[in-house]
């Protein structure tokens, strides 16, 4: 994803509170101005004893605000929260957490926390008995329940030296929540009349299969047949879920997106290894969003060992896959299902006929052979059909925000 296309020009507060991670919010305070972000920073006295203000100053290109009663004053300090699109603060420590909860604005950055009105992001990140504290799971609930947002950490080797859930999370999924708050919300509520927030409620409320990547039908242990799916639709699909609240399970075959490791996938290898898993993975789930690329026919017979190049030919033969979503459908009546279509020509024809036939809630088509758009691109343009045969084409643009907005499109009638 291309960055720029969604931030560049945009006035971001980037707070840093005194934890050990402090050091890594300068690789995201740099990724935001590369970007073309307009980056102010605001350091509390203890970040300051894990980074230095002039490394932030050199990367964000603006002084430092460190102090109320700087000689640029309370109020020009204060003015930044009238004017910033978006304000971060990465990492959070369970101190500002809970100041915050509470109201309190003992530092600039707190008291620019209180007063600005709009998009607040959060990047928590301590010890994990700090962020399993009864305190600050209540404090993290309260101001969820204000719409401030959060990217939580994840499980990993802290500080300490121990393995628990308090790490400073991956830089990409810092800038992809940006991304859907300065970009993507913004963008559903123009199209939705404001609806965003019910929007993002009633995927909350929804537990989501998705699945992703090409399955490769193996000819002798070295060779196979497959496709260029590497993923990275899929992996729009689950990251827009679960920055939504939603409830995720994922499937994967062959991917070279390896941002899907962050979602612990069932991995599995050939079509019929999918059809398998996924029939395991259905229950308790309301939607099956199949943006995986199976391969249609297998090889009859596989060779146990590699073919030696003794031929000028080599002929095989291919029998037909199972169509993984009609063997879905026949027993899972009342589950919800997207499919995916990839195809070169009469796109909504052969939609419609895919739809009916496959009985599905959804489709998505696009064509594969244009440049930039299909098979291992970052980007994608597609045309949304559903059974009430409302149709419309989202237009070039990255696979991430694509994700949301046929999210969007599925419950359109239910977001109202």
């Amino acid at each position: 994803m291309e960055l720029s296309n969604y931030v560049k020009g945009k006035k971001i507060i980037f707070g840093i509170t005194g934890g050990i991670a402090a050091y890594k919010a300068a690789n995201c305070v740099s990724a935001l101005r590369r970007a073309g972000a307009e980056v102010y920073v605001v350091m509390t006295k203890n970040a300051i004893e894990f980074i230095t203000p002039i490394t932030m100053k050199t990367l964000s290109e603006h002084n430092v605000i460190t102090d109320m009663f700087s000689d640029e004053g309370y109020v020009t300090h204060i003015s930044l929260t009238e004017i910033a699109d978006l304000f971060i603060v990465a990492p959070a420590t369970a101190n500002c957490i809970a100041k915050l909860r509470a109201g309190i604005a003992d530092d600039m950055l707190s008291t620019m926390l209180l007063a600005y009105n709009k998009e607040i992001l959060l990047v928590p990140s301590m010890n994990d008995n700090m962020f399993n504290n009864p305190a600050t799971v209540e404090n993290i609930q309260v101001l969820s329940n204000r719409n401030i947002n959060f990217v939580f950490p994840e499980t990993g080797k802290l500080a300490t030296g121990k393995v628990g859930k308090g790490r400073f999370p991956e830089i990409d999924k810092i800038l992809l929540k940006i991304v859907e708050l300065i970009f993507i919300k913004p963008l559903i509520n123009s199209i939705s009349n404001n609806k965003f927030d019910i929007f993002k409620d009633i995927i909350s409320k929804n537990s989501f299969l998705v699945t992703a990547g090409a399955t490769r039908e193996y000819i002798d242990p070295v060779r196979y047949i497959s496709n260029g799916s590497s993923g990275k639709m899929g992996f729009g699909f689950m990251n827009a879920i679960t920055s939504l609240g939603g409830n995720l399970k994922v499937i994967t075959a062959n991917y070279t997106d390896t941002r899907i490791d962050w979602f612990s996938p069932i991995k599995v290898g050939t079509t019929l290894e999918l059809k398998d898993r996924l029939m395991e993975n259905l229950n308790n789930i309301d939607w099956l969003i199949m943006a995986a690329a199976p391969s249609d026919y297998r090889i009859k017979e596989s060779y146990d060992s590699k073919i030696k190049k003794t031929s000028e030919e080599l002929n095989l033969t291919f029998i037909k896959n199972p169509d993984i979503l009609q063997e879905i459908r026949k027993n899972n009546k009342q589950l919800n299902i997207l499919g995916f279509a990839a195809e070169t020509d009469e796109l909504e024809k052969n939609g419609k006929e895919k739809l009916e036939k496959k009985k599905l809630n959804a489709i998505c088509l696009n064509k594969v052979y244009k440049d930039e758009k299909g098979f291992n691109q970052d980007k994608n343009e597609i045309i949304f059909i559903n059974k009430e045969n409302f149709i419309t084409k989202i237009e070039l643009i990255d696979k991430e925000i694509v994700a949301y907005l046929v999210l969007y499109y599925l419950f359109k009638d239910k977001i109202g």
